[in-house]
């Protein structure tokens, strides 16, 4: 994929890599951070045939991981369908029967008032697991780094073909950290983007991701 910016360079968005859209001019950084949520008509993008592809498909924008409040929760609908569909069959069963036995007892219960009250039994799973209130581990979502890992892996279990943006991620992350998204990434073979504002000299926390930068008199260094 190539995303393009007016008056700049098209950054070219590399298949399973790290690719850091970065800069130190303020002009840059807020058209670039607005332009990804289609704020303004500055950036677009294309496959890499120059077929053009509407922005909001082509990227997945959550933007700060740690700011950004119930980042994870888009994903619920389809990750619900997922684990419902990837069940097995004698998951399934035994679930359903567990249900049957709750609401049998609830039905009893019933049974007891001086009302006509039924009970009505759905097997619609994805209803129960709603039911049950299917969330991640609170835990998650004080863990920069845990919330980037767990978007790419969801990008690669519902098979999502955007690429996931984030920004401001070296507030958050050391080296380490991103050598290992890097090799998450390689192995997915699922593409991220990191809209930074710092210093060309910055480049080196990134370890080998690929590195575009526009400096403060907006000129291009990639």
């Amino acid at each position: 994929m190539i995303i393009t910016y007016k008056a700049h360079k098209s950054f070219e968005i590399e298949n399973g890599k790290v690719n850091v859209i970065a800069t130190s001019s303020p002009i840059a950084y807020c058209n670039l951070i607005e332009g990804m949520q289609e704020k303004n008509e500055l950036l677009c993008a294309v496959s890499e045939d120059y077929d053009a592809i509407p922005l909001s498909k082509a990227v997945d924008w959550l933007g700060d991981p740690l700011i950004s409040e119930s980042l994870l929760q888009k994903y619920m609908t389809k990750l619900t369908s997922y684990v419902v569909d990837e069940l097995s069959a004698d998951g399934r069963n035994r679930i359903i029967t567990f249900y049957r036995d709750l609401l049998n007892a609830v039905q009893d219960e019933l049974l007891m008032e001086d009302l006509p009250l039924e009970i009505s039994f759905d097997t619609d799973l994805k209803k129960l697991f709603k039911f049950g209130g299917l969330h991640f581990n609170k835990t998650l979502t004080h863990d920069p780094y845990g919330i980037i890992e767990t978007v790419l892996r969801i990008h690669d279990r519902l098979d999502l073909k955007s690429t996931v943006v984030f920004s401001n991620v070296a507030h958050y992350l050391d080296v380490e950290q991103f050598n290992e998204i890097s090799k998450l990434c390689l192995e997915l073979k699922k593409s991220i983007i990191f809209i930074e504002f710092c210093s060309h000299k910055d480049q080196v926390v990134y370890g080998d991701a690929k590195f575009s930068y526009i400096d403060e008199d907006l000129v291009d260094w990639y």
